[in-house]
C-alpha cells in the first residue's frame, strides 16, 4: 500500500491501539517494514513525519535545508506544504484500496477471471496484475461483470 513492495501483512489504517476497527473496512495490505514504521500512527501522521525526516538536509535551522524533488534550501514551511500534498496523495490511495477491498463484485470477478489460483504462493498479486493488466482494465471498464457459470450465480 505505502511503498509498492510486496505486501506481507494487513495494516490497520486507523491503528487498533487507537480505536481503529479490526475489520476489512480498516485494513490495507502493507510490507512488514512500512507496517512496523507506521506503528500506532495514522497514515497522515506517519507519512508527513517520514517526508520531513527524509527531506531535510539543513544546517539545523528551519529557514534553509529542504532537499526534496528539486526543492533545495527551502524553508520548513515550504517543505511541510509539499509533504501535506504527498500525504493527501497517500490518503487518497488508501481510500481507493479500501473501496477495492470491500467491493464484493470486484473480488468475485478476480476469482473467476484470473488464470490459476489468484494469488498463490508461487505467483503473487503483482505478477498476475502484470500479466493480466489489459484483462483487468477491461473488467473494470465493464463494471466487474459476473462471469460465473449460470448455475453458480445467486438467483
Amino acid at each position: 500500500m505505502y511503498c509498492q513492495r510486496k505486501s506481507q501483512v494487513m495494516d490497520h489504517v486507523i491503528p487498533w491501539a487507537r480505536g481503529g476497527a479490526d475489520d476489512m473496512s480498516n485494513l490495507v495490505p502493507a510490507c512488514h517494514n512500512c507496517n512496523n514504521m507506521k506503528n500506532d500512527k495514522t497514515p497522515a501522521e506517519w507519512w508527513t513525519a517520514r517526508w520531513l525526516e527524509g527531506s531535510w538536509r539543513g544546517n539545523g535551522t528551519p529557514s534553509k535545508g529542504g532537499w526534496s524533488l528539486g526543492l533545495q534550501d527551502v524553508g520548513l514551511r515550504e517543505l511541510y506544504l509539499q509533504g501535506v500534498e504527498q500525504t493527501l496523495d497517500i490518503i487518497g490511495a488508501v481510500e481507493e484500496v479500501l473501496k477495492e477491498i470491500q467491493d464484493q463484485q470486484r473480488a468475485a470477478w478476480f476469482l473467476w477471471n484470473m488464470p490459476f489460483d489468484y494469488p498463490n504462493g508461487f505467483f503473487g498479486v503483482e505478477t498476475y496484475r502484470g500479466w493480466c493488466a489489459s484483462r483487468i482494465e477491461q473488467g473494470k471498464a465493464d463494471g466487474w461483470p459476473d462471469s460465473r457459470p449460470t448455475h453458480l450465480r445467486n438467483k
